[in-house]
């Protein structure tokens, strides 16, 4: 499964300045990260685009940069820039235009054969508030199964910013090894948006519940992967239900990536 963390989301959250509730999470292809770190010396770069449909909303997120550096056997180090376009039909201005940059690390801090953990701790930086840099507190897991042509994990989080909104995410997942060189995706997510009001209680504002569908395919091997994801909100309350969240990027693996399981690169 793509590791890379964003949110990116590889598991990156990112919070788009002005929109309630924001696109959270990028672990491309899905929404979930995996916990997997890629090993020491691997250099793992993923360049995609992606967009996120609700109500007259609109966000447009690419080019995106998603690096991946392997700094030690249970620990990388990830950097992600992107523009993040918002389209909304009765707005004004209709578009407005941005940045987003995340740093962030991994860290796979357990495991065992057939299953680990990770805390994935980023800062996330919006061109449009720079002054208010949200920090992101994900952990992921992960057991595989089906004699390692399988996994399932889950990747929960939460969004901490200077003001009063805050985030949170989580998400369960699947990946199944189909081919050695096709591996099918499938997600179930949660988002929500929340603030805390003048009695300092937390105050829940939307809350959207949704489902994705995955690929990924070595288009040359292990060294070039094509990232590819489509879904759809199942149910959202105190906002529009999300039409879309679609995903498309291609990953290039430098070095040798450490196995984890035959679904694995």
């Amino acid at each position: 499964m793509p590791r890379s963390c964003l949110l990116a989301i590889s598991g990156m959250v990112v919070a788009f300045a002005g929109w309630q509730p924001s696109l959270a999470h990028a672990g491309p292809p899905l929404l979930a990260d995996d916990p997997h770190t890629v090993g020491p010396g691997v250099v793992q770069p993923i360049f995609a685009v992606s967009t996120f449909v609700q109500g007259d909303d609109t966000l447009l997120r690419g080019p995106t940069a998603d690096l991946t550096i392997g700094l030690v056997d249970s620990l990388d180090a990830i950097v992600v820039a992107s523009l993040a376009n918002r389209h909304n039909v009765s707005g004004d201005p209709e578009w407005t235009f941005g940045g987003l940059f995340v740093v962030g690390v991994k860290w796979e801090f357990l495991r065992r054969d057939h299953g680990s953990l990770a805390f994935s701790p980023a800062l996330v930086l919006d061109t449009q508030d720079a002054r208010e840099p949200a920090g992101l507190l994900p952990v992921q897991g992960e057991l595989t199964v089906g004699a390692g042509k399988a996994a399932i994990g889950f990747d929960v989080g939460y969004i901490v910013v200077r003001s009063d909104a805050h985030e949170w995410f989580a998400a369960l997942y699947a990946n199944w090894a189909a081919t050695a060189r096709f591996n099918l995706l499938g997600e179930v997510w949660v988002l929500s948006f929340g603030s805390t009001g003048a009695a300092d209680l937390d105050t829940v504002i939307a809350t959207d519940v949704g489902a994705s569908l995955g690929i990924d395919f070595g288009i040359v091997g292990n060294e070039l992967r094509l990232l590819a994801s489509f879904g759809t909100g199942l149910v959202s309350v105190g906002a529009p239900r999300v039409d879309l969240r679609a995903y498309l990027g291609t990953q290039h693996t430098f070095g040798a990536r450490r196995e984890r399981w035959r679904g694995a690169r």
